[in-house]
């Protein structure tokens, strides 16, 4: 069943990713694009150099970032004065 849609015998995730079908090729394919650096740092400027979704520095940055807005947030609320109504 080589490049046709789904195949019945596949179970569980085999059938999502695998090397028989082209549902199965294409999200393989996009789960090796997505764990490598494919792009060169020259080709990055301005904030994307260091906050984007293709080298692995770029997904840790962004992903420190939300961690401190969290954090900030969370400070802001559990410290800010109580209003006294």
């Amino acid at each position: 069943m080589s490049g046709h849609g789904d195949d019945p015998s596949l179970k569980g995730l085999s059938r999502y990713f695998n090397s028989q079908t082209d549902r199965g090729r294409a999200n393989v394919s996009i789960l090796v694009r997505m764990a490598g650096d494919s792009v060169d740092d020259s080709q990055l400027k301005g904030l994307s150099k260091y906050f984007n979704s293709q080298t692995n520095r770029g997904r840790a940055n962004t992903a420190k970032a939300t961690y401190a807005v969290f954090g900030a947030l969370i400070l802001y609320f559990t410290l800010k004065p109580k209003s006294k109504k």
